[in-house]
């Protein structure tokens, strides 16, 4: 029982290599792996494929030289064209005695251009240099403290100090201005920003970060998106510059081009019927590219209507419409 145990485990262990080296040997190999690389068919497919490739080579080197000679042929034209072209700049007519002696001529007439292209660009240089000492000269007050050698003496370095001094005087009162000027902007902007943002105090900073503000500018906020969603309906179903809608709140919403003399930031709006009887106030107010329209609460009937504009120091200007 002993020997035979013994002799089934070595027969196991002998067959396992064998196995697998069964499995791992290639089943399909291409034409490039031997053994199917001998086979007659592979030789001549493989024969096939390196002629081709050489060919293929061949084509490619060619092209190259070819390519090669078009642009050595192409420089040598420009080079000719570049040379007044000149038949005595092609060689070999460039060394025969004759070629030498005009080649010579033409280099010294190309070199006496040159030096004179030379000095133009130096009496250029020098105009523009006196030019520019004249500007500084008349910038310093066209005073003669200012120009070397003087402006190095005793009595023009106490000169110089005291313009210096008048100078920086007057920069400081001009840079006064300027920072006075700046805020008078600033602030006008931001009036005109209170005005368009309905000239509410909520607004303003600090005021518009308070909590009761942030609520209040989030309600004016989805108002006019309500607003500007219905104007833009409106707009995409008309052509016309003239546009009168209502949103879903029934605010009646108009947009218009605006008469000629009218400053929005300072004029009241007013809603009138056709017979010049007033019937509400409204509200200027701005979509998001800064065109303005006109609000109104009050709710309306169809029927003719006009909005006055008011003119400091004239009449107003009105807007006739129909609902």
């Amino acid at each position: 029982m002993r020997r035979r145990f013994s002799t089934s485990l070595a027969t196991l262990i002998f067959s396992a290599p064998i196995f697998l080296f069964i499995q791992v040997t290639p089943v399909n190999a291409g034409c490039r792996d031997y053994p199917e690389s001998v086979t007659p068919a592979c030789v001549a497919q493989n024969l096939a494929e390196e002629q081709a490739r050489q060919a293929a080579e061949e084509a490619r080197r060619a092209k190259e030289i070819a390519d090669a000679e078009k642009r050595a042929q192409d420089q040598a034209q420009r080079d000719f064209v570049a040379d007044g072209s000149r038949e005595c700049s092609v060689y070999p007519a460039s060394i025969t005695a004759s070629c030498i002696a005009e080649n010579l001529a033409d280099a010294q007439t190309k070199e006496a251009a040159e030096q004179a292209k030379r000095a133009k660009e130096v009496a250029a240089a020098e105009d523009r240099a006196k030019k520019q000492a004249e500007a500084d000269f008349i910038e310093n007050g066209s005073k003669e403290c200012s120009i070397y050698p003087a402006s190095i003496t005793t009595e023009c370095v106490v000169a110089n100090l005291a313009y210096e001094a008048k100078r920086q005087v007057a920069q400081q009162k001009l840079n006064e201005k300027r920072q006075q000027e700046a805020e008078e902007r600033a602030l006008k902007q931001a009036q005109e920003d209170f005005i368009r943002n309905g000239s509410r105090p909520c607004s303003l900073y600090p005021a518009s970060i308070s909590d009761e503000c942030v609520a209040k500018n989030l309600e004016y906020e989805e108002i006019k998106k309500i607003e500007i969603a219905a104007l833009t309906e409106a707009r995409e179903s008309s052509t016309k510059s003239l546009i009168t809608t209502k949103d879903e709140n029934g605010s009646l919403l108009v947009a218009s081009n605006i008469p000629k003399g009218v400053d929005l930031l300072t004029t009241r709006v007013r809603l009138l019927n056709s017979k010049g009887k007033f019937i509400d106030n409204g509200e200027i107010r701005y979509d998001s590219t800064g065109r303005p329209y006109f609000v109104f609460d009050k709710q309306v009937n169809k029927g003719n209507y006009k909005i006055e504009l008011t003119i400091p120091k004239k009449k107003a200007a009105t807007i006739a419409i129909k609902l």
